[in-house]
């Protein structure tokens, strides 16, 4: 498979994280102090490279000579990092220009409260524009580099809790914040857990580096297991694809603890998709689509750090439990089910080998209960189990609950541990019921595995699971023969409202999606005339380019057998909506034929100002904003991604055939999820929002039909909007 390309925003980036050269501006001799600290954690982290204090208060400053300005140093630096007032920053930069200095990280924060272009983040970017030197910041708490000992960074985290090195059994793994508080509160929680950190980055407002250039940057040095992102919102959310797939390719997960709000689904909006848009959707969807592993709470992302560090990446979902309480074996047992693992009955060979060495009054069957023995035995038993365990088969994780709360059930055992954890084929982690010892918890880390919170083990491993089947799915379409069909011309859409019951058709038709038979109608002897052509029975529906919601309007009649139901009805709706929207234009009525029953769905799709349009799939009808069972992907998808938002449904056991009913045909839903998704696409500049509702499935190999659909064409000033950034 090729191999994604650097990003070109991310050239220039060796210069501030990997430098020859640094000068600290600002520096002070009291350590208690940021500017002092920062100094310190420089010199005492062993950086290889020449420091050079500025301060024009000082000579000499921490057993370094110091200079007065950024024009006074001995040679061009690399790196300057930057700790003076805010309103000096400016003055500093221009120095560093002079200097010939290539890049800097402004760890000054400007004042709030300041009219946007005037704001320090805005002079840092148009300098940063105009020089091309690389900034990180203002406001960033720094970075370090632990495989080369550089602490750019004056967190007291990093004094108290110096970085870990690799040892073989662990792996390092990074971390991307635009927090810098989080930054190193994620750190100081990977510390406690025994996981390497090797690179940390604070990014800060992001003037001009931004997070995703410094994980691109990350993944092209190689050597990180995960990467943990703390995102508050993506400044190019464009660049989010490209580097995920670099991310994919090189086979480092992306875990990301996004906050914040989206801009999707805060303008007014006409269609049923864009009201059950909500602020975070837009994220959700991209992650999915890229592989991007999104976790709710620093346990979820801590537990995918920790697995991933000790090289566990389980190849399916099949969890064996090995525990000394019954209890907690079946509690860990109902986490692991919920979460969407399995706990499988082993087979009766595996039963009988477990048989010699679980005591008669245990349990052979999963989870295997072990009782307290392997207290009283040295541990012999729990290593003879766990030996039988690395070679069973149907099985993918394996999980040891027993206490740790009191040293020594881990570090007597260490070097036989360590030796069967070599040679494992499958993850192996442990879980005490009560509070782990640091000592056994450290110990578990020296023999390459890790203790885990029950929740977050059973998150940890579905979401690595998932993470390798999506890296399979992505090197499936990258290996196969494209099968794109010719696809039409997109129109361009004009107007402020819905479009008409005509070009409404007219797209849908081009794009395969599949409608019943249909015309318009001025007159009630022309919508007979029209019944009559298509077969009774028909439905009557207001065609008018100012009435989103028909109902509403009382503009629908169904289920018309006859022609003087017709006439009736035709006469009927004209009068409904006359009285309650006297405002609405008329173009006439659709004479629709009315479709049989079937599973009513409901499809759209919304145009998201970051990343473009998103599919909705959901259950339909009159429920869809009540029941509110609907998911979201990227436009456009292919058959595998349709089937996916099928099956991530709430309700997906209706479209199985439930209480004697049929099994629905997903295959017609899935095909006309991808037309649809295909027609939103092509359609990015044009189309806002649609809404087909209802859709109905029928039964399996009997296709799928749209009875009603709504399409927004974008406002003009969007579409030139979205001109200006393509």
């Amino acid at each position: 498979m090729a191999s994604t390309p650097h990003l070109p925003a991310s050239r220039g980036l060796d210069a501030l994280f990997a430098p020859r050269s640094i000068a600290v501006v600002g520096a002070s001799h009291d350590i208690r102090r940021i500017r002092g600290r920062l100094l310190k954690l420089l010199i005492d982290g062993g950086f290889g490279g020449p420091v050079h204090p500025v301060n024009p208060s000082r000579a000499q400053i921490q057993g370094l000579r110091a200079y007065p300005s950024v024009r006074d140093l001995p040679e061009p630096v690399d790196l300057a990092l930057i700790a003076v007032a805010a309103d000096q920053v400016m003055e500093v930069l221009a120095e560093c220009e002079q200097r010939g200095v290539r890049a800097a990280a402004v760890l000054s924060a400007g004042a709030n409260g300041v009219p946007v272009g005037e704001r320090l983040q805005d002079q840092v970017a148009a300098f940063a524009r105009r020089t091309g030197i690389r900034v990180l910041g203002p406001n960033a708490e720094g970075f370090i580099d632990a495989t080369t000992g550089l602490l750019a960074t004056f967190s007291p985290t990093i004094e108290t809790l110096p970085p870990r090195r690799e040892d073989g059994t662990r792996g390092g793994i990074s971390i991307v914040s635009q927090s810098g508080a989080m930054a190193f509160a994620l750190y100081s929680r990977a510390h406690a857990e025994h996981v390497p950190v090797r690179h940390l980055v604070s990014t800060g407002n992001e003037s001009d580096v931004e997070l995703l250039e410094v994980v691109d940057h990350l993944i092209a040095r190689g050597g990180s297991r995960a990467i943990l992102l703390f995102v508050e919102g993506l400044h190019h959310p464009e660049r989010l694809a490209p580097v995920a797939a670099r991310a994919a390719d090189a086979g480092v997960p992306l875990v990301v603890a996004k906050v914040g709000r989206s801009t999707a689904g805060q303008r007014a909006a006409v269609s049923h998709t864009a009201h059950l848009t909500g602020a975070d959707t837009a994220y959700d969807a991209a992650f999915r689509r890229h592989g991007v592993i999104r976790v709710d709470d620093p346990e979820q992302m801590l537990a995918v750090a920790a697995a991933a560090s000790a090289g566990m990446w389980p190849q399916g979902r099949r969890v064996a439990i090995v525990t000394t309480s019954g209890g907690a074996g079946g509690w860990a047992a109902d986490i692991c089910e919920q979460a969407g693992l399995d706990v499988p009955a082993f087979d009766e060979a595996f039963k009988r080998e477990l048989a010699r060495v679980v005591p008669d009054y245990g349990s052979t069957e999963n989870p295997v209960d072990v009782t307290a023995r392997v207290a009283e035995d040295g541990g012999s038993t729990l290593l003879a189990i766990l030996a039988r365990l690395g070679e069973a088969s149907g099985i993918d994780i394996g999980l040891v609950i027993m206490s740790l709360v009191a040293p020594g059930r881990i570090t007597s055992i260490e070097p036989e541990l360590k030796a069967l954890m070599a040679q494992a084929k499958r993850p192996l982690l442990f879980h005490s019921p009560g509070a782990a010892s640091p000592d056994e918890r450290a110990a578990l880390a020296r023999v390459g595995t890790a203790h885990v919170e029950l929740r977050s083990f059973a998150f940890a491993m579905r979401a690595l699971d998932d993470y390798r089947l999506f890296r399979e799915r992505r090197q499936g379409r990258h290996g196969a023969a494209s099968t794109d069909r010719t696809r039409p011309a997109m129109p361009r859409l004009a107007g402020q409202g819905p479009l008409d019951i005509a070009a409404t058709r007219a797209l849908l038709d081009a794009w395969h999606v599949p409608m019943p038979p249909e015309s318009l109608a001025t007159q009630a002897d022309e919508a007979v005339r029209a019944a009559e052509a298509m077969g009774w029975p028909v439905v009557l529906k207001i065609a008018s380019p100012d009435i989103a919601h028909k109902t509403e309007a009382g503009g629908v009649a169904l289920d018309l057998r006859d022609a003087d139901a017709v006439r009736t009805a035709f006469e009927r709706v004209m009068a409904s909506v006359a009285a309650k929207a006297p405002c609405a234009r008329i173009d006439g009525i659709q004479v629709q034929k009315m479709m049989p029953p079937g599973r009513e769905m409901v499809v759209g799709t919304v145009n998201d100002p970051d990343f473009g349009p998103m599919v909705m799939l959901g259950l339909g009808g009159i429920y869809v904003e009540v029941l509110r069972d609907v998911v979201f992907a990227l436009a456009p998808l292919d058959a595998g991604e349709a089937r996916g938002m099928v099956d991530r449904l709430a309700a997906r056991a209706l479209l199985d055939g439930v209480r004697g009913q049929p099994a629905a045909d997903v295959d017609a839903l899935v095909g006309l999820l991808v037309a649809v998704s295909e027609l939103a696409a092509a359609g990015a500049g044009e189309i806002a929002e649609m809404d087909l509702n209802p859709v109905l499935v029928y039964p399996a190999g009997q296709g799928a039909v749209v009875v009603d659909a709504l399409i927004v064409p974008q406002p003009p000033a969007m579409q030139a909007q979205d001109k200006q950034r393509s």
